[in-house]
């Protein structure tokens, strides 16, 4: 019985660590619509950038907080750092994700439509390099944790009975 628990536990190790590689290839392809729908209200609507994660934000955690604190008066820059700080916990994004995404909120709304354009269409290009590589990772080394999980759940089965 212990050992179908070690061999168990190990499986979920293994599995929790391949999830996280999906979580990150999630994340990025939602902040990419983001950015997208993004661009298309910057170039069609004009919208403050506020009202824009507002109504695009719903996807991802991080940019639901930080339309919340801009609703409740919070400036934008503040609300977005804070959104980033606290909505990115847990979801699979790497620190330097992160700096990507903080660094596309301290650029947002700070110029003109063409400037923003121009912002919107950088960070896509970043974003979507960042991506392919989540996806290479993800294909490589998902099935190699779930695979790790099982066996090291085996080998201390078999060392401990």
């Amino acid at each position: 019985m212990g050992a179908l628990i070690l061999i168990a536990s190990g499986t979920l190790a293994g599995y929790v660590e391949s999830h996280k590689l999906a979580v990150r290839v999630e994340q990025l392809e939602a902040f990419l619509r983001f950015i997208s729908a993004a661009q298309t209200e910057i170039r069609f609507s004009g919208l403050p950038v506020e009202q824009i994660v507002q109504r695009y934000g719903g996807e991802l955690e991080f940019l639901r907080l930080c339309g919340q604190s801009c609703i409740h008066g919070g400036y934008f820059t503040s609300a977005w750092n804070t959104g980033v700080a606290e909505g990115t916990k847990g979801r699979g994004l790497l620190s330097e994700d992160i700096s990507l995404i903080r660094g596309f909120g301290e650029g947002f709304g700070a110029s003109d439509v063409d400037g923003q354009l121009s912002h919107c269409a950088m960070y896509t290009q970043l974003i979507g390099e960042r991506l392919k590589n989540a996806r290479e990772e993800q294909a490589k080394k998902s099935k190699l944790y779930l695979m790790l999980g099982v066996f090291s759940g085996m080998v201390a089965a078999l060392m401990l009975c």
